[in-house]
């Protein structure tokens, strides 16, 4: 079948992440899901037997524009920038810069992460922070709107920045899996300490340049030269965020402006790595133990994991202020594929991209189930309506008409389908609503979990 064909059949092979059982599979086009989604632009690229097999753009770089999105055009890859920078961290440890055992507090000199009693028997190191298993605090970042004051790393892991709570510790290193946008600021401000180096320079030399991402650089804010080649932003509703996207000072944990083709080539390099294809910029050996599990959680030291055996797979997803991303690759196959958008609304599409990329090319399940859907009285599921406030005031609306639990999206509502009274799915996302009580017995909050581990939570604000 000719590369051609197969990415015809990857445009038209689009489907929901999950499947209610006894219903038929409904397939859809690239751009009908754009268009319900309210998705202005797209890049794909994909990676066959150890190369750029085909990559494209959709859409467009701004809602009611004309600038067509190209394979090359520059997207916020937003926490996909951890597992790019995991290379060079770990670079720097195999040429003895850093310890990743060490206490970081020995290597820190601008900031110092404040002791307590949960790290009195046993202290973070870059290993805890690289795999999301330190027990630090501050999951993400909202970024900051063009024109605002942004901070430098020590205001954001001290708290100061006015975005978010000083990054501590709420839990022993090494007995949580708790993702942590803030320990990766510790990690980028430590490498910084260390090196005497600006991080975005390092990361060029240590990560980007040798993997060949000529378009790619840790560049907050972004060069006025490069604006032209930007995907704008877009919230949920299509709107174009203010000044087009948010500044990240946070660079290792959300700051890398890429393409969708540099990223494939980073999927290539460290599957090149693995293999023993090539050299640098850190050992095989490094790169397995990069992309192996720690034993918590799903992370490796950097990239996310995902599948077993055979089709075990790397990579991280990505979601800063209207792009939503995400790049993978088989670790022992030369495949893989990188998915990029400029709207919020963007993580259902990736899903179900990535969905008819692992079907064309044969990668297993990847994203996605059938499910038996539970019967719930309905006074549980009226219990459940009304409104509801996350992460940095996010809201979050719980419908409840004819017997089912809606969320509510500006391009139309999704359905929660109950696995049983106090856990549901998002039929769209693939995401997981767990119910927690508080200890009068009363609805106390609503966690986000994905792959296992809890994203948010969400606090009612009123009951309907």
């Amino acid at each position: 079948m000719s590369v051609a064909e197969r990415q015809r059949r990857v445009e038209h092979g689009l489907s929901a992440v999950l499947q209610v059982a006894g219903r038929p599979v409904e397939h859809h086009t690239l751009h009908a899901r754009m268009e319900r989604y309210r998705v202005p632009g797209v890049a794909i690229a994909v990676v066959d037997d150890g190369e750029v097999s085909w990559a494209s753009g959709y859409g467009v770089m701004r809602a009611g524009e004309a600038r067509a999105v190209h394979a090359t055009t520059l997207f916020q890859a937003a926490s996909i920038s951890k597992a790019v920078a995991a290379v060079g961290v770990l670079a720097l440890a195999e040429h003895g810069v850093v310890d990743l055992d060490a206490d970081v507090n020995g290597a820190l000199r601008s900031w110092r992460l404040p002791s307590s009693e949960h790290t009195a028997e046993q202290t973070v190191t870059l290993r805890h922070l690289l795999s999301h298993t330190a027990g630090t605090t501050v999951p993400g970042f909202p970024g900051f709107p063009h024109g605002a004051t942004v901070p430098d790393a020590v205001g954001v892991l001290s708290g100061t920045g006015g975005a978010t709570p000083a990054v501590e510790s709420f839990a022993a290193p090494g007995t949580v899996a708790q993702y942590s946008g803030g320990g990766s600021t510790i990690v980028q401000q430590l490498v910084c300490d260390v090196t005497g180096r600006d991080f975005a320079e390092l990361m060029h030399d240590l990560v980007l340049e040798p993997f060949g991402m000529v378009d790619s650089a840790y560049d907050q804010p972004l060069a006025t030269h490069r604006r032209h080649r930007a995907a704008v932003g877009h919230d949920e509703a299509g709107r174009p965020v203010a000044g087009d996207h948010h500044v990240y000072p946070e660079l290792q944990a959300a700051g890398l402006w890429t393409t969708a083709v540099d990223l494939a080539r980073w999927v290539i390099g460290v599957q090149e790595i693995v293999r023993g294809d090539r050299s640098g910029p850190v050992s095989a050996a490094t790169a397995r133990t990069m992309v192996t599990s720690v034993g918590l959680g799903v992370f490796g030291l950097g990239p996310e994991l995902g599948g077993s055996g055979d089709l075990a797979r790397f990579g991280h997803s990505g979601a800063n202020a209207g792009y939503r991303c995400n790049a993978e690759g088989l670790i022992e196959h030369g495949q893989g594929a990188v998915v990029m958008t400029n709207s919020d609304s963007g993580v259902t599409l990736c899903g179900e991209v990535r969905r008819a990329i692992a079907d064309e090319y044969g990668w297993g399940h990847v994203i996605g189930t059938t499910v038996e859907v539970a019967v719930v009285d309905p006074h549980i599921l009226e219990r459940l309506a009304g409104a509801y406030r996350g992460p940095f005031d996010r809201p979050l609306r719980i419908v409840h008409s004819d017997g089912e639990l809606f969320s509510p999206a500006p391009y139309g509502r999704r359905r929660l389908l109950p696995l049983g009274e106090r856990t549901f799915l998002d039929e769209e996302t693939g995401a997981t609503l767990v119910v927690h009580d508080g200890d009068d017995g009363r609805l106390d909050r609503l966690a986000v979990v994905v792959d296992g581990a809890e994203l948010m939570s969400f606090s009612p604000t009123e009951r309907s």
